[in-house]
Formats: C-alpha cells, sequence, structure tokens
C-alpha cells in the first residue's frame, strides 16, 4: 500500500536501518516502489503498488533543488490549467508543487489544487522540510516532534520505530475507542504521535516546526436562488465531471457495489461516460446488499464478481488487518481487507463511494440536531448519540489507572471543544456534518481506504473539489433525507433509482416521506427478531452477521483474542472487563462492536510491543536512490 515516511534525526543514527524498519512496517506485497534517500540528516522514503504509475520516488527535481515524495495526485481544475499555461516546462505532480514552493505561491494555490495528495518536499541547502495535504486529508500520515527529532509516517508506529517517542499508550485515544467507536481531532493509541490534520502545511527548519491550516468546510448557504430542479441538475453535472476526472485514467476500473445510492450512482455515472467498470460485492447469500447489487449490475451489464463473504479469513488476516488499521479502526469494520485479493485480481483503481452517503445525503442528521442549540448542547446530542460502547461514566472499569487522564480529555468535553471552535452563526445540522466530517470520516471512515489500497488505489469521487463546494452550499434542509441526492439522481441518472434501496427496502424513486415509515417498520422488525431469534428482514440488512458468527466459527479465534496474554494491553485493557463482554455476548447479548474494538486495542498492543523492541514482522531492504541531475 501506499505509505511515506520523513525522518530527521538531531543526533548521528543509522539512517539506513531505520529506513529499512520504516519500509518493512509499510510494505505488505512486493511492492514495486519501495525507495529513499538520505540527505543531510534527512530521511525520505515511499513504499506503493504504484497504482496511478508516477514512478520512483523520492524523486530529485533539479531544477528546483528540491527532493520530493509524492503519494496520490493532482486533479484537472481550472487552476492546475492556467499554472501549466504559464509553466510549460513543467511535466508531473511534484514538479508543479516544488516550482509552486519556489515561487512562494504554494499557500495561495493549495485551496484551489484540487486533488487526493500528500506531498513532501525537502531542501537540502536551506534544511527546508514543507509537506501539505489535500483539502480533505485523504492520505492519513502520522508525526511526531520531540528533542530526539521528527518523524512523518504512514504509520502510527513509525516514530516508535525511528526512536523519535517510546511508544507509550495514549488513554485519550483508549477512551474515545471504547466509548464511540472512533477518534476525535488528531489522536492516536501512541502518546507524542498525531493525525495530520487536513487541509494543512508543515514546515521545519533548523528544528523549528510549525503548521497552518489553509482550509475549512464552508456550510454557509448560497445556492437557495436556483429552484430544487436547477440545483439537482448542476449536482448532476458536477458529479459526472467528477466521476470522469477520477476514472478516465489508464488501469482496469472498479466498483465495489452495495444495495445503497452511492455505488450505483459512481456505477451509473462511469456507465454513462462509456468507461468500462467491473463490480464487486461480499455478502452472505441472502443479504439485501448482494441481492440489490446483483440487480444494479445486471441494469449496466457489467462483469460483477458475486462473492460469498470470506469469514474464513478473519483469523488468519487478523495481523495484516492490524498492521493497516493500528487500532484505529474497529477490527469488525474491514469487510475490505478480507475481499483484497479478489479487488487486486481485477483492479487497478476502485471509484470509491466514501462518505457519499453524508456529503450529499445527510445520512448523520437527525431531527433533533435541526433545532437551535448552542454548540455545548449539540456537543451533548451528538455524544449521548455516539456513545454506543462503553458508557463514559463507566469507563473505570474497563480502563486501568483512568486518574490519569485529564477532564479536559474526556471523549464529551472534547466534543464539547471542538463544537465550540466552529463559526458562529453555522446552523446546528452544519455543524453536525462538519463535525462527523472532519472527525469520524477523516479518523475511522477513511481506514477502509487505507485496506484498499494495499490492493488497489481509491478515487473519493464525492470529495471532488468543485462538488463539494457545491455540496456544502446547499441547504442542510435539502440533504436532509437524501433529498437533493435522490432529486440528482432522477434527474440526471434516473435508471439507477429502479433497484430498490437497501437502507428503506423501497423503490429508490419512492418519495422521501416514506422514508420514516419504512424505517420504522424495519426497526419493529429488528426488535421482533431480536426478541425471537428471528433470521429475518432486518438481519438481511448487514452483509455478514458477526454476532452469530462469534458465537459459532469464529469463536475459537474471538478465545484467543480475549485470552492470551497480552501484557501490554492490560496497561489500558482490564482483562476482567474482556472476559466479561466475551462472556455476555456468548450468553446472548450483542457486543460485537466493543469486541470488535477490544480486538483492535489488544492486536495493536502486539505492534505495539514488536515496534518498541525495534522488531517488523517482514523485513524487507528498499532501494537507495541518489541524485540524478
Amino acid at each position: 500500500m501506499a505509505g511515506a515516511y520523513i525522518i530527521q534525526k538531531n543526533r548521528e543514527d543509522d539512517l539506513h536501518g531505520t529506513a529499512r524498519l520504516l519500509s518493512s512496517a509499510l510494505a505488505f506485497s512486493g511492492e514495486p516502489v519501495n525507495h529513499y534517500c538520505i540527505t543531510r540528516r534527512t530521511l525520505m522514503g515511499l513504499v506503493s503498488p504504484d497504482k496511478l504509475r508516477k514512478g520512483i520516488m523520492p524523486v530529485y527535481l533539479p531544477g528546483e533543488r528540491l527532493w520530493a515524495v509524492l503519494m496520490g495526485e493532482l486533479h484537472e481544475c481550472e487552476y492546475l490549467a492556467e499554472f501549466r499555461t504559464s509553466n510549460p516546462d513543467v511535466d508531473s505532480d511534484p514538479a508543479v508543487f516544488a516550482r509552486l514552493l519556489r515561487t512562494g505561491a504554494l499557500n495561495t494555490a493549495l485551496p484551489r489544487l484540487s486533488g487526493a495528495f500528500f506531498i513532501v518536499l525537502y531542501d537540502p541547502e536551506d534544511d527546508l522540510l514543507v509537506a501539505a495535504n489535500d483539502r480533505y486529508g485523504l492520505y492519513p500520515m502520522y508525526w511526531a516532534h520531540t528533542d530526539r527529532g521528527f518523524c512523518l509516517s504512514g504509520r502510527v508506529v513509525g516514530p516508535v520505530l525511528a526512536g523519535i517517542v517510546d511508544g507509550d499508550w495514549d488513554l485519550e485515544g483508549i477512551a474515545q475507542f471504547l466509548t464511540i467507536d472512533d477518534y476525535l481531532g488528531e489522536t492516536t493509541l501512541v502518546s507524542g504521535v498525531r493525525a495530520f490534520p487536513q487541509a494543512t502545511v508543515l514546515t521545519r527548519q533548523a528544528g523549528t516546526l510549525s503548521l497552518r491550516t489553509y482550509w475549512h468546510y464552508d456550510f454557509a448557504p448560497r445556492a437557495q436562488a436556483a429552484d430544487g430542479r436547477e440545483l439537482a441538475e448542476e449536482l448532476g453535472q458536477r458529479f459526472l465531471a467528477a466521476v470522469k476526472r477520477q476514472a478516465l485514467r489508464p488501469g482496469r476500473i472498479g466498483v465495489t457495489l452495495s444495495g445503497g445510492l452511492d455505488s450505483r450512482s459512481l456505477l451509473a455515472a462511469a456507465s454513462r461516460l462509456g468507461i468500462e467498470v467491473q463490480t464487486f460485492t461480499w455478502g452472505e447469500r441472502d443479504s439485501f446488499d448482494r441481492i440489490l447489487a446483483g440487480k444494479v449490475s445486471r441494469l449496466y451489464g457489467t462483469r460483477h464478481h458475486d462473492c460469498d463473504y470470506s469469514h474464513h479469513l478473519i483469523p488468519d488476516r487478523f495481523d495484516e488487518g492490524i498492521r493497516m488499521s493500528e487500532g484505529l479502526l474497529n477490527y469488525f469494520d474491514c469487510h475490505m481487507l478480507f475481499h483484497l485479493h479478489v479487488l487486486k485480481e481485477h483492479a487497478d483503481i476502485v471509484l470509491n463511494g466514501y462518505a457519499g452517503d453524508l456529503v450529499l445525503g445527510g445520512s448523520y442528521l437527525r431531527r433533533a440536531w435541526t433545532a437551535p442549540a448552542s454548540p455545548a448542547e449539540l456537543a451533548r446530542k451528538l455524544f449521548q448519540w455516539r456513545n454506543i460502547l462503553v458508557r463514559e461514566g463507566s469507563l473505570g472499569n474497563a480502563v486501568p489507572g483512568l486518574n490519569r487522564l485529564e477532564g479536559h480529555r474526556y471523549p464529551s468535553r472534547l466534543f464539547r471543544a471542538a463544537l465550540s471552535r466552529m463559526d458562529e452563526g453555522l446552523a446546528p445540522a452544519d455543524m453536525a456534518d462538519r463535525f462527523f466530517l472532519e472527525n469520524r470520516v477523516r479518523r475511522s471512515t477513511s481506514m477502509g481506504t487505507v485496506i484498499m489500497r494495499e490492493a488497489v488505489e481509491s478515487a473519493a469521487c464525492f470529495f471532488d473539489y468543485d462538488l463539494l463546494d457545491l455540496i456544502t452550499s446547499i441547504p442542510f434542509s435539502l440533504r436532509f433525507g437524501h433529498r437533493i441526492y435522490r432529486d440528482m439522481l432522477k434527474t440526471s441518472l434516473p435508471e439507477s433509482l429502479k433497484v430498490r434501496w437497501q437502507r428503506t427496502l423501497l423503490p429508490a424513486y419512492a418519495p422521501c416521506s416514506l422514508d420514516l415509515p419504512a424505517k420504522a417498520f424495519l426497526k419493529g422488525c429488528g426488535i421482533m427478531e431480536q426478541t425471537f431469534g428471528w433470521h429475518g428482514i432486518t438481519s438481511r440488512q448487514s452483509p455478514v452477521d458477526f454476532s452469530s458468527l462469534l458465537r459459532g466459527v469464529l469463536r475459537t479465534w474471538m478465545d484467543s483474542v480475549i485470552y492470551e496474554p497480552c501484557p501490554l494491553s492490560e496497561e489500558v485493557l482490564l482483562p476482567g472487563f474482556c472476559e466479561r463482554t466475551w462472556e455476555r455476548h456468548l450468553s446472548g447479548e450483542n457486543l460485537t462492536r466493543l469486541l470488535g474494538a477490544i480486538a483492535g486495542i489488544r492486536g495493536f498492543a502486539d505492534l505495539l510491543s514488536r515496534a518498541r523492541a525495534g522488531g517488523v514482522a517482514r523485513p524487507v531492504d528498499p532501494v537507495e536512490v541518489g541524485l540524478r541531475e
């Protein structure tokens, strides 16, 4: 998978050995790009399957006298077209960033420079390091800065392997994962290691580091003048343009197809554009995702890979999955992990419905959040909705030494702090959408993409700059309940609505007014099924029933996760709590989500223990590159 690393040490060290450690932490399956360079006391490296065909990096750009590492790519946009007209000698994406830095235009260009990327530039003459990402942080990176030096890495354990931090647990991260099942802000499970913020420029020179945010989501309504049909048509045009920008390229294109709207929208757009696409679905044979995806694939005549859910790989790929997710994702959300072999065999780039349901369909919005409310009141409501695992007041029953965590670092307080920093006058519903985009989506949802990139490259079409700028200008009343989303499909891709929608099981063209009764009916069915142990409609809405599998074929594996000695995890997770949780699940409660978080923490503890000892699972030897003037 794609992953970069940059190390700057404050003392002499074996940087070649560090390159081997970091490359080994990032490598999975013989990636063609696994290279590094050392200049002064700076180490730069990249491991990548190179599905975007960018070539070997790091690369030295002699015209700008800069070393560059790029993950991802730039997308065609007005600013890039103007830049290329003015700079006809610039022939690559890394060179674009390098020229912008040299001419002092990088900071003003970044908000307008459409793409999905993480760029690192280093000037060895001035010992200047500059790193920047796209608006949305689509390539997660992690960094640490101490008196030992600096590390920027595609892995949380990178700074531990590099000797920049010791690898102590961060109780703030533990508390977040065990309460809300995801992460806030830049927290990780390792003390001193932070996620690189979205839309940020990092600069380090002569040991001094600074970070600057260049953009944030702007939900100020600006599209009220247009009537609904005009707005839906404009959305459709921009959506088609977004898919065209990201899909018309060399390589085999795929779509992971479900019964929802996002994946069928991408397939419909690709079909309209004449792009050949293969589709992929996995799930239990009678799951609605699999049934409806099959109907959508037949509607568009794709070569469809209809796969049984590979639950037998859940134990086999546990260590590999932890290496990729590092405890930042509930293990039972790692659906992609168990089917990477299918994607790798048939696709190079996957059109990814990543968070489309949220940005265009308002899937996280609740009516209770649309009423006027202070940031503090909204924070209370959002935390109450997301505190789905251990109740915050009961964390002491799960985490030893919780008194070491200061009050302001508890998840509920962090919700309140994050919302209080948002723009005054922003509608509560827009605040909620922005909050989840900047936190849950960027930190946890994105980990599915990280896993996907072990086999293929991801194209997040819903996060096209031009498209998302329009979406965030639409009043929440139109985004709520997928109203404008379905209007867009009706005007631009109407055939996509012929197949039922997995969320309601109604035809996707059904009026929005029927959504609530349909969901209420399904909720009632769920209560009945849970009470009487039936396998009916609601149990088929998920692609796989982990709850039952854990009591059956996965029981031996989960026994090992819970009961095998794991000394490092016991610093932050009481063994008795884990055992009681497992026993309650075996007795009939559905504690799948909590068990997935426990598995994530205990699995990461083994990985962190190896990193503390300077070890990796599978050592590899990266290739050193030198100057090519």
